[in-house]
């Protein structure tokens, strides 16, 4: 187990002890809430299939943007919007130099106070806790509830916040329709690598491959619909694909950009001027920009299969084909 993987039983542990003060907080902050409109800063979401390097993403946004990272500090305090993060922001400084290897995460928890994460414990209020499918209904106060909690976060920070889940994916047109300033960053991967991983995730989680982790498109899927299990992943990617294609060519370009995972590695400078140019044309952000980032992040290969993600590569290409013959009938 790595060190990201005992942060993350850490912070778990944190999360019981913190539990009574974060309920008695979240009582007694409700008069110090500024009433009146919500702030006038963006909500980033760092979205993505699962395995897309999604976290990487955002923990490099979140220190080079210098944006409030919803993540393993407020995970200790899911309740508490507003007084807590008030009195702590103050220990927060995204313009120290963090090593590479601090960028390492263990499934969406990475090591560090402020490091922003999945933060499930905080989405589970209002999603659920399945973390695979969409919830079937959201109640319009679980919503009002989401909206409040934004706004709360944002008057304490009075910077604009970054947060990264991706079952959030899943639930791009409720958001975008629920939360005010939403803007999306979208991360992509190369296919082979994500489903590989994807398989790796089942054996961590599950012992075997069998079973499959990670999101789902359709509360249906399941692995006995398709002729084998590395069908089985190959359509768990796609379908998500083509559902996340039509959902973002639904919202205006201005709110969202597309980041393709290894040329963000390779290099991440130009994928951030053209975020921070995207948001700084429709809002007015605070000076808190501590400079783009020019280093190359490297990825691991070690679970690369060659002849694997050659077959992944033949059975996507031959999906594809048989769907655009079954669209022409």
């Amino acid at each position: 187990m790595d060190s990201a993987a005992y942060y993350a039983l850490w912070i778990k542990g944190l999360q019981v002890i913190c539990w009574p003060l974060d309920l008695i907080l979240s009582i007694l902050e409700r008069p110090f809430i500024p009433k009146g409109d919500p702030a006038p800063f963006p909500v980033i979401f760092v979205i993505g299939i699962h395995r897309t390097g999604s976290t990487l993403v955002s923990q490099v946004l979140a220190d080079s943007f210098g944006f409030a990272p919803l993540g393993n500090f407020a995970t200790l305090f899911p309740r508490s919007k507003y007084l807590v993060h008030l009195l702590l922001k103050r220990f927060y400084h995204p313009e120290k130099p963090r090593k590479a290897r601090k960028y390492k995460s263990f499934y969406g928890i990475s090591s560090g106070f402020f490091s922003i994460g999945d933060s499930y414990e905080i989405w589970d209020r209002w999603f659920g806790k399945d973390h695979y499918n969409r919830p079937e209904q959201i109640s319009g106060q679980k919503l009002k509830s989401m909206v409040e909690y934004f706004r709360g976060l944002q008057k304490a920070w009075g910077r604009p916040v970054i947060t990264k889940n991706n079952r959030n994916t899943l639930m791009l047109e409720t958001i975008y329709n629920s939360i005010p300033n939403v803007f999306f960053v979208m991360v992509y991967r190369n296919p082979a690598d994500v489903i590989q991983s994807t398989m790796q995730a089942s054996r961590d989680f599950f012992g075997t491959d069998e079973t499959i982790w990670g999101l789902r498109d359709d509360k249906s899927f399941d692995l006995e619909n398709y002729k084998d299990k590395l069908d089985a992943y190959c359509h768990q990617y796609l379908d998500l694909e083509d559902s996340i294609r039509k959902a973002l060519n639904k919202l205006p370009a201005e709110d969202y950009s597309v980041v393709q995972y290894e040329g963000f590695c390779e290099d991440p400078a130009t994928f951030q001027k053209e975020i921070m140019a995207k948001l700084k044309a429709k809002y007015e952000l605070p000076d808190n920009n501590k400079g783009f980032g020019s280093s190359r992040h490297y990825t691991s290969r070690r679970l690369y299969d060659v002849k694997l993600a050659e077959e992944i590569n033949r059975r996507i290409r031959d999906i594809r084909t048989t769907q655009k013959a079954v669209d022409a009938q």
